[in-house]
């Protein structure tokens, strides 16, 4: 059977070895994962900021959804969630200065 390797993004397992591995580590899904978990440690400030720099992504704003998911290079945010981010970000500001 031989030694298998977890991946801890994707939640899944395969054979190890070298051309499995480095299949996996490259594939479109398994980059996916994983800026989704590395998103989750960012701070709202640094979000907003990415997403202020983004052109809006026409296809999402039309149909409310996009081939390329997370990996679009426009921003998937409408101006609501902007508005809230901002406000979050406030707030966020406010406690630390208290």
């Amino acid at each position: 059977m031989g030694k298998r390797y977890f991946c801890d993004y994707c939640d899944r397992s395969f054979q190890d070895n070298l051309h499995n591995r480095k299949k996996h580590l490259n594939g479109v899904q398994h980059l996916r994962a994983k800026r989704v978990w590395y998103d989750l440690f960012r701070d709202a400030a640094a979000i907003l900021q990415e997403e202020q720099t983004k052109k809006p992504c026409r296809k999402f704003l039309q149909t409310g959804q996009c081939d390329f998911g997370s990996n679009c290079r426009f921003s998937h945010m409408t101006e609501q969630d902007l508005e809230k981010l901002s406000a979050q970000v406030q707030g966020e500001s406010s406690n630390q200065e208290m």
